[in-house]
């Protein structure tokens, strides 16, 4: 299977090296730089234990002459989803099958633009994966990996996870993979920002009593704005997921918060910015996410 992943930050990195066990994998990104030293020195895993595991990966920059992909991850920052797949027009083709298992929400209508829904496949990962140097990453947690089935998916679903479960990824198909999108967006708004603006690792959310209380204040009030759209999410359960979570991983560097150590643009519209969007929508406040959006704002100002 000829396989590209996307972005050679630390998710793509560590996709790309599970997957090249057993397909034929390269990697896409905009970095000369980062390109020319997988090249060279291919991508090192360190796991938990401390083991390290070196993958070979051929990497290549958007603009080389590169060949059609019959499945493609996408694993750049969500808010790029757009520009990306316009500069990879050239390696989509009828049937390759697009793979979103990003941060943010309301990936799937970006895919639309570019592939039909029987190609789409939109899930989410609780994997953790810090990228410590170029082609160097540290693989903080592992779990599980969630694809979303649909009406109109079922045989692109089932070749994806065929794929991924053989080489070694624990996996599970939801009907409802909104809701689970959703519930990735709430761990996301219990984390990212404060763990970003704090420049902490994901442990702080449990064991800083001050980054706990603000975690529970924003993912309290994102419960209740989606909760005005008819869901029924309980504000408890959400929050014990966070904690959860910010456990599992609490050695790991947020995503947002190593885009802030880059001076990077954050994927904060495609995380808080959304309960602010979906508040407005039904005349309603939601000062907690608000504040904090323009607080990242502020910092990417500094940029």
């Amino acid at each position: 299977m000829k396989i590209a992943v996307i972005g050679a930050g630390a998710m793509g990195s560590l996709f790309a090296s599970y997957l090249s066990k057993n397909n034929e994998v390269f990697l896409i990104d905009h970095s000369l730089e980062k390109i020319d030293k997988i090249n060279k020195y291919g991508i090192e895993v360190v796991e938990n234990d401390n083991s390290s595991h070196f993958y070979k990966v051929a990497s290549y920059m958007y603009n080389e002459n590169l060949p059609v992909a019959d499945m493609i991850f996408l694993f750049v920052k969500s808010i790029k989803n757009l520009e990306v797949l316009e500069n990879i027009s050239h390696i989509i083709s009828d049937k390759t099958i697009l793979v979103s298992l990003q941060n943010g929400y309301g990936n799937d209508k970006d895919l639309e633009k570019f592939q039909d829904k029987k190609n789409l496949v939109i899930g989410s990962t609780t994997h953790g994966s810090t990228l410590l140097s170029y082609g160097k990453i540290f693989h903080a947690g592992s779990g599980l990996t969630f694809l979303g089935e649909n009406d109109f998916n079922k045989k692109s679903l089932d070749l994806v996870k065929s794929i991924l479960f053989a080489c070694g990824f624990d996996l599970e198909i939801s009907q409802n993979i909104e809701k689970l999108m959703i519930e990735k967006l709430f761990i996301n708004i219990g984390i990212n920002a404060i763990t970003a603006l704090a420049d902490k690792e994901n442990s702080c959310i449990y064991k800083n009593s001050y980054a706990k209380k603000i975690s529970k204040l924003l993912v309290f009030e994102a419960c209740q704005v989606f909760n005005l759209y008819g869901y029924g999410f309980n504000k408890e359960e959400i929050f014990n997921r966070v904690i959860e979570t910010s456990k599992k991983t609490g050695k790991n560097t947020s995503s947002m918060r190593a885009d802030l150590l880059k001076k990077k643009e954050s994927e904060i519209d495609k995380i808080n910015k959304v309960i602010i969007d979906k508040a407005r929508a039904k005349n309603v406040s939601c000062p907690y996410n608000e504040a904090i959006t323009l607080l990242i704002k502020a910092k990417e100002g500094e940029i």
